[in-house]
């Protein structure tokens, strides 16, 4: 099962609300919840995205940077994996 951009935004606020809850760096939680606008804000699926250049053709969007580019073809492969 692919996720959708909506389960992906989910998965990065739920991990911004984490990082906020152990008093992680401001910045990171922001970044994670930006990260999440992005991914709603997509015409295209993230998946595709991912699929036709990896994590790279992430970071062309505003909002995601390398790290969080990474970590979302994570949540990607991770659930590849597991089905």
């Amino acid at each position: 099962m692919t996720l959708t951009n909506q389960d992906i935004a989910r998965r990065l606020r739920d991990q911004a609300n984490e990082l906020a809850r152990t008093g992680n760096n401001l910045y990171r939680v922001r970044a994670f919840r930006s990260a999440a606008m992005a991914v709603l804000g997509l015409p295209a699926d993230v998946a595709e995205l991912v699929a036709a250049g990896g994590p790279r053709e992430l970071e062309r969007v505003p909002g995601i940077g390398k790290s969080l580019a990474t970590t979302i073809a994570g949540y990607l492969t991770a659930t590849d994996l597991a089905a």
